[in-house]
């Protein structure tokens, strides 16, 4: 299998000019735990849920706290490539670009149990 017929393809994302609040809004949802700020298909960054400050005021741009430079594989990555690279990590996901590096194709995530990958 590659990732492309693993991954949530399409993931809701905001775009790179959302703020603090409307993230804690997604992060409302409790299985939510990667907000992804993208813009006319271009990645922008991710923020995980436990990397977003306590302290941060809601009006704060939400690109401050993202990682612009995640982990990332592609959607013709074959899936025995990526187990390893998720394999120990404490949030098992992998942003999914196009092989050009920048066009977000989708999310790959290992669900709740650890023994299957998100699905919407």
């Amino acid at each position: 299998m590659l990732v492309g017929e693993v991954m949530i393809a399409n993931p809701k994302t905001l775009a790179p000019s959302a703020v603090v609040g409307d993230v804690r809004t997604i992060f409302e949802k409790k299985t939510v735990r990667t907000v992804l700020l993208a813009e006319d298909g271009v990645f922008r960054g991710a923020i995980e849920r436990d990397s977003l400050p306590t302290g941060a005021s809601d009006d704060e741009p939400a690109l401050h706290f993202a990682e612009t430079d995640p982990l990332s594989t592609t959607p013709r990555t074959p899936m025995s490539d990526v187990l390893a690279l998720l394999d120990g990590r404490e949030g098992p996901r992998l942003v999914v670009l196009d092989e050009d590096g920048v066009t977000l194709r989708g999310l790959l995530c290992a669900d709740s149990s650890g023994a299957g990958f998100c699905v919407r």
